[in-house]
């Protein structure tokens, strides 16, 4: 998760997925690789790792969405929730936690 003004994103995006109130998906246009998500009034994203040239120097932090993973997928995340954090102040923990890593 990254503050929205600290990214930037060469190439051009579609917006797809299956979005929800407050969170846009956007792909890559031309293969369609899933790339970040707006979250929230767009002031962060999450950028998918997967997209990086070192993904391995960012190690699980948070998993979400636990009760839609298949049952043998295992991350190694130090928190775990079923679907977001509940609150602002659950995420801004996890934030805060993070920052001191």
């Amino acid at each position: 998760m990254f503050p929205i003004d600290s990214f930037s994103c060469i190439g051009e995006l579609i917006k797809g997925g299956l979005g929800s109130e407050g969170r846009e998906h956007y792909f890559c246009k031309s293969c369609l690789n899933f790339v970040f998500s707006k979250i929230g009034a767009a002031q962060r994203i999450n950028l998918r790792t997967s997209v990086l040239d070192d993904a391995a120097s960012f190690e699980p932090f948070v998993e979400i969405m636990t009760d839609k993973k298949m049952p043998w997928v295992n991350i190694p995340a130090a928190h775990s929730f079923a679907g977001f954090p509940e609150t602002i102040e659950d995420l801004q923990a996890l934030m805060d936690e993070y920052s001191q890593r």
